[in-house]
């Protein structure tokens, strides 16, 4: 039988909802559901290396950390970083022998951003009186850049010698 892990947007409200009528209906939920109250709480936990690191363990069975960071060929103690974060998230698991392990065969990712969710809070712009834009357009341009000169060419140290006269050396 697959597991699935199931990762989801929802405020508790919906989390409590869905919950009772499970238990009204005599139905179990299925899989394991990870529940996030914001976007911004699950792209926290859920960044690019942390997705690298799903994909490289699902469905691969227990694994050491040093093996992990060979496969995604990362450095030990960020893989390391990572891991521990999965696992306080719940996603990930120690075996007996303290390998890790990512218990299930699929991952599920359901949800629906709306646009209360897309737009920032006052508190986060630069002048809560500003308005947000959202088209490129309306952006202030900025003045171009003046071309960069590139340092003069550096002369290798066999070279210099040669230029140099003899009596020099």
């Amino acid at each position: 039988m697959k597991k699935t892990a199931t990762i989801r947007i929802s405020s508790l409200e919906e989390l409590t909802e869905r919950f009772n009528a499970a238990v009204e209906n005599g139905k179990p939920l299925h899989g394991r559901n990870f529940s996030y109250a914001t976007p911004e709480l699950l792209f926290r936990t859920f960044t690019t290396p942390r997705w690298r690191i799903i994909r490289v363990m699902t469905g691969a069975g227990p694994m050491s950390i040093r093996e992990l960071a060979r496969r995604l060929e990362r450095d030990v103690k960020g893989v390391h970083r990572d891991v521990q974060a999965l696992l306080q998230a719940g996603l990930m698991e120690n075996d007996a022998n303290g390998a890790i392990i990512f218990p299930y065969d699929t991952v599920h990712v359901n949800f629906k951003l709306k646009a209360a969710d897309l737009s920032p809070l006052a508190s986060e712009r630069e002048s809560a009186a500003a308005p947000v834009v959202e088209d490129r357009a309306a952006l202030p341009q900025r003045a171009p850049s003046t071309p960069r000169t590139s340092p003069a060419p550096r002369v290798s140290r066999k070279r210099a010698a040669s230029a140099r006269p003899a009596g020099n050396r």
